[in-house]
């Protein structure tokens, strides 16, 4: 996003206060990095440092380039159609019992023993939403992943992403009901450890990230987090702390998340299932 952006409605008042509490958070974080941190925040590849206010305007120029990726990336999910992960192990079921609506937009009847149903493309943050005890986990996670110097986050149609000067480093995944951490760790490193985790390096979406540690309770939350913790020493990031931030949101249902654009849905033909006598 360009730097020259032009920032002239908002008051300068406005700004003002947020420079003061930025310094504040800035400072609090270097003196527990125990080094001058200035340059190494994640907002200050969007700095002027001639501009009055400079972390201000940078952090705002941040916050609108995060919101048009987000428009871009949910685009670019609607395009490619994509279906959400937690389907993967019944891809081969639904094909097996679902006719595809496309051949039947020639006119085709339904055929016999099939039935026309409305079926739910559910996007990550509609599962995070829906869910009390993943907004728990989630609120958790994303604190001590944003507590690392340089580190951006996005949201997607399937998660979240995290990177680190444009590379992926871990993302974010609700799998059935669980919450799943994804880590740009080789596996076979940790296969010795006590670590709880799966390979999932010969999936395509997940050769990035091939570690993968299901959330299912504290035990296999503070595990996540002393991985993470490995990860971001091998690529260098300081610890620097966040601005704890509450990340749970008022549950809505079905029909409010369609009407948001946070579930998709579709027509699919199935097998009728047998009448239960």
């Amino acid at each position: 996003m360009e730097k020259d952006k032009n920032l002239s409605a908002i008051p300068s008042e406005e700004f003002a206060a947020r420079q003061r509490t930025l310094d504040i958070d800035k400072w609090l974080a270097s003196e527990r990095a125990h080094r001058d941190l200035c340059g190494t925040m994640s907002w200050c590849a969007y700095c002027v440092k001639a501009e009055i206010y400079p972390c201000a305007k940078a952090k705002l120029r941040q916050e609108m380039d995060k919101a048009l990726d987000e428009i871009v990336d949910d685009l670019i999910s609607e395009k490619k159609d994509a279906v959400p992960e937690s389907s993967e192990k019944i891809l081969e079921e639904i094909a097996a019992e679902e006719v595809s609506v496309q051949s039947l937009a020639s006119g085709k009847e339904i055929p016999d023993g099939y039935e026309e149903v409305t079926r739910y493309r559910r996007s990550f943050k509609s599962r995070i939403i829906q869910s009390a005890p993943l907004q728990d986990q989630y609120t958790e996670l994303k604190n001590a992943m944003l507590g690392y110097a340089g580190v951006k986050t996005r949201v997607c149609q399937s998660g979240e992403h995290f990177r680190v000067d444009g590379v992926l480093v871990a993302k974010l995944v609700v799998t059935g009901k669980k919450l799943s951490l994804f880590l740009a760790l080789a596996p076979e490193e940790f296969e010795a450890s006590a670590y709880r985790f799966e390979d999932v390096g010969d999936k395509k979406s997940h050769r990035e990230t091939p570690m993968r540690i299901k959330i299912t309770g504290k035990r296999s939350m503070k595990q996540a987090k002393e991985l993470l913790e490995t990860l971001m020493n091998r690529l260098g990031l300081a610890q620097v702390g966040c601005i704890y931030s509450d990340f749970h949101y008022p549950y809505k249902s079905d029909e409010e998340l369609i009407r948001k654009g946070l579930i998709k849905t579709y027509t699919a033909v199935v097998k009728k299932r047998p009448e239960r006598k």
